[in-house]
């Protein structure tokens, strides 16, 4: 048996409009939006139980996905 650990990795891409740019890498790569953690209606609200300040998240940040993920799960995750 193999015990080497599995190895993850997450793709960060910094740019302007990200609601945008994750229908556009999603449908480029197959991809699917990432949906809220259990339990949240949206990121936003996860972001907020996890304790982060309304001040440090700009108007809009974490109402819409702004990570896509690979359906298959072997891809990387990409955050933009």
């Amino acid at each position: 048996m193999d015990s080497t650990p599995e190895m993850t990795m997450q793709l960060t891409i910094d740019c302007a409009h990200p609601q945008l740019m994750v229908e556009f890498w999603a449908e480029a790569l197959g991809y699917v939006q990432e949906p809220p953690p259990a339990g949240h209606a949206s990121w936003r609200a996860y972001w907020q139980d996890l304790g982060v300040a309304d001040e440090e998240l700009p108007p809009g940040s974490g109402d819409l996905p702004e990570s896509i993920i690979d359906p298959t799960g072997r891809g990387p995750r990409i955050w933009l």
